[in-house]
């Protein structure tokens, strides 16, 4: 147990150093406290054995708890230490409109493609240990939504609260990779890659895809992309759900920037490809080994209310002292 203002303690005897005209040894001179519990305080005196060794300390413990809740204790877990890879990934996103087609089969069931991402795209995000991740969401505009960093279950919370349409409806590629770019643009790994998946095509932001892959070659960094949709008809839908896929574009920046391109149609193809992408060699490097961060509980709570529970205890034996005596 670890404490924010250990020297709170200090005041732990101030009761003793009262004057004289106080009772020392009772915390009830030096706080308000009920009238019930002042009287069994006070009835100290009359306590034999062991009564009153436990009457004469609950005082004192209550006395302690409250210092010891002003002096913010905390726990902290053990610290794990985990190896870096030397890999720096950024996953880009599609969140636009179309990503609500309900063209993927989970189990038999239709589901959309967001729903079908999140799925087997969160579970490889939380097999990358050791890489550093970063999360890119776009529509019609591109945000940042998880920086670059080891928590990786942190990142794959954020895809899964990602919303269909939270970044506009259109699709805006380029505008996305430009900021994958400068997620992995000046991070220290030896090994970098953008991972992007959209089923559309780019027809909002203000940077064109092939620049922005041009780009990426020049910092070293690799895009993977995956062209995602099915090509089954739907019932009541007269065109295919990727009519508006641009499989062109994508397999070129792939191609410019020294990475792969996938085309995915079903849910078996995306769990097949983040498969693929999930083996790839972690680069040899000499990058020194992680110290994820400690989960840090405060107790604070804890030691007020086992002081309010022996206030509690207190005023009930006032009472039961009370009834006792009364004729």
């Amino acid at each position: 147990m670890n404490l924010v203002w250990p020297w709170v303690l200090l005041l732990l005897p101030l009761p003793l150093l009262l004057p004289k005209s106080y009772k020392a040894n009772k915390v009830v001179d030096v706080v308000d406290v009920p009238p019930r519990v002042a009287l069994a305080l006070k009835q100290l005196d009359t306590s034999t054995g062991l009564n009153q060794i436990i009457a004469r300390s609950l005082p004192w413990l209550v006395w302690g708890l409250f210092l010891l809740a002003l002096a913010q204790p905390y726990k902290t877990s053990d610290a794990t230490v985990q190896a870096a890879s030397g890999r720096a990934i950024a996953l880009v996103v599609d969140v636009s409109g179309s990503m609500s087609r309900t063209d993927f089969l989970i189990d038999g069931v239709h589901t959309d493609r967001l729903s079908a991402v999140k799925s087997v795209a969160g579970e490889f995000i939380k097999n990358r240990k050791g890489d550093r991740l970063g999360l890119v969401l776009f529509g019609s505009e591109a945000f940042i939504a998880s920086p670059m960093s080891f928590d990786v279950t942190a990142i794959a919370n954020n895809l899964n609260s990602a919303g269909v349409g939270m970044a506009g409806r259109s699709t805006a590629i380029g505008d996305a990779l430009g900021l994958g770019i400068k997620l992995l643009n000046n991070d220290p790994a030896v090994e970098k890659a953008i991972i992007l998946l959209s089923d559309g095509t780019n027809n909002a932001g203000t940077t064109e895809p092939e620049n922005a892959a041009e780009l990426a070659t020049s910092f070293g960094i690799r895009i993977h992309s995956i062209a995602l949709g099915s090509d089954t008809k739907q019932s009541g839908f007269s065109t295919s759900p990727s009519a508006d896929l641009d499989e062109e574009t994508l397999q070129a920046i792939a191609e410019r920037a020294n990475g792969s391109f996938y085309r995915v149609r079903t849910f078996e193809d995306l769990q097949n490809v983040y498969s693929d992408l999930a083996s790839m060699e972690s680069a040899i490097s000499d990058t020194p080994p992680v110290l994820l961060e400690l989960d840090v509980r405060n107790i604070v709570l804890l030691c007020l209310f086992i002081a309010l529970l022996l206030m509690f205890l207190m005023q009930w034996s006032a009472n039961g002292r009370s009834l006792r005596r009364t004729p």
